[in-house]
């Protein structure tokens, strides 16, 4: 079986690139595997060196040579743009790490400047209702919308099957798409290779000046989704039982979220330490130093969140929201607070209990990674991949076509000049420049009359 992977790679700084990178060899074992990324970096991880890796633009050439394509579609504009456009004109299975996908196609269309395509995108997914949605969120009236409208319609109407991580999203697919062919494969928990549990805590313990300091620690990126004004005031209140606790936040800050202020507002600059991104095997490194792990996150975007399963893999007592794509982890393998008006003080005595009861930690940490290491092992998700591959192979939808449309060179030159002056923060209101630009293009042959604004007719994704 040959099979083609879209997805982001490492040095790209998501967690959909480490989920990835961890599947490949396990993918290997019954697929021949080659990798299409977006252009402009070279992945680095080992994982990925025995695998061809091309840009995402060689595939229309390429395509007739694979059995399958899987593409890892999650919400982020920069890091899936080139997977859903590629989806639209070669339907494969989607990996849906998020339910709502919202955010990347709003940023896609609207953030590079485009609101008919955003509009176009929502009229698609939700009629007349979408249409009046999108404009009160172009107008910054209704932002909260873009949970209630996922905008995941066309990626679905575009799949072959779809792999989500949760049972929660797979009822949530199914009423939008009853016909689609859907499983649940739950996340793989893997190390990145050099990274050894048994003798990494100490060390890094003492290279962070931590000693026997009680730890909570958060990972991942750091926004205000993940309730960490709820976290930072829990903290807060339970150092006045334990003042000689660490709060330690690993990972990326959102852009605009002005975390750094918040600890100083707080008073908190001396006991909560930010160690910013880390590359996978370092990110997992400095889980072996806390004590006790807190992801909450709040609302949601539907897909199984990954840090958490490989904390309880690591055997960290964790404490998340109780959110549906977590409802499959049983009780006892983590705590699971609500999300009401007693979060706080709910967190609060969380920790102070775990801080408190030793063996109650090694109770939780034991259960969860027992979990963990029985049902998320990679050999046993590849195998469940493979079995939905041969499923929808069956139903007879994976065959690559027999001919590859002719490239449409006029338009992609015109997406790749749209796209270029985007990536500049240069956009429609940007007259005195694009109309020039447009009219060069015009006067080339190479596209459609240019418009007052300096835009085309055309209503797509911008590359």
């Amino acid at each position: 079986m040959r099979l083609a992977l879209f997805s982001p790679l490492s040095p790209l700084q998501t967690a959909v690139a480490d989920h990835a990178e961890g599947l490949l060899p396990h993918l290997a074992e019954f697929a021949d595997i080659d990798l299409f990324i977006e252009d402009g970096y070279v992945p680095n991880s080992p994982l990925v060196k025995p695998f061809a890796v091309y840009s995402h633009r060689e595939f229309p050439t390429r395509a007739s040579l694979y059995d399958v394509i899987i593409y890892h579609m999650g919400d982020e504009p920069t890091y899936h743009g080139y997977v859903y456009r590629t989806l639209q004109k070669h339907p494969g299975i989607v990996v849906l790490h998020d339910l709502v996908l919202h955010h990347c196609l709003f940023g896609l269309t609207a953030g590079r400047g485009n609101p008919e395509g955003y509009l176009d995108e929502m009229r698609y997914a939700y009629s007349k209702e979408g249409e009046w949605a999108a404009r009160e969120i172009l107008a910054g009236r209704g932002l909260d919308l873009m949970y209630k409208y996922p905008l995941v319609e066309r990626v679905l109407d575009s799949s072959r099957g779809v792999i989500v991580h949760n049972r929660y999203a797979q009822q949530q697919l199914a009423q939008r798409r009853p016909a689609l062919a859907t499983t649940v494969i739950g996340q793989h928990f893997f190390l990145p290779e050099g990274v050894n549990p048994n003798d990494e805590r100490g060390a890094l313990r003492e290279r962070l000046g931590l000693g026997d300091r009680f730890v909570v620690a958060t990972y991942g990126l750091l926004m205000p989704h993940k309730q960490l004004d709820i976290a930072l005031r829990a903290f807060d209140r339970f150092r006045q039982k334990h003042a000689e606790a660490v709060y330690l936040l690993v990972g990326p800050t959102e852009k605009g979220f002005d975390l750094a202020g918040t600890i100083q507002s707080m008073g908190l600059q001396d006991t909560v330490r930010m160690a910013g991104w880390q590359a996978p095997p370092d990110f997992v490194r400095h889980m072996f130093v806390a004590d006790v792990a807190v992801h909450l996150r709040y609302p949601h975007v539907g897909g199984t969140p990954y840090t958490p399963i490989r904390l309880m893999g690591l055997g960290i007592p964790t404490i998340v929201t109780n959110i549906e794509p977590l409802a499959e982890i049983p009780e006892g393998c983590c705590i699971k607070i609500d999300v009401d008006e007693h979060e706080e003080e709910t967190l609060v005595a969380m920790m102070d209990y775990l801080a408190t009861h030793e063996e109650a930690r090694r109770r939780i940490a034991e259960k969860g990674r027992r979990h963990i290491l029985e049902e998320h092992h990679p050999r046993r998700i590849a195998q469940q991949y493979k079995a939905f591959i041969e499923q929808i192979q069956a139903a007879g939808s994976l065959a690559a076509p027999a001919r590859e449309p002719p490239v449409d060179w006029q338009q992609y030159l015109i997406e790749e000049v749209a796209g270029v002056l985007a990536d500049w923060g240069v956009y429609g209101k940007e007259e005195g420049l694009l109309l020039p630009i447009a009219e060069a293009i015009a006067s080339l042959g190479l596209g459609p009359k240019a418009t007052p604004s300096g835009r085309t007719a055309s209503t797509e994704v911008s590359d």
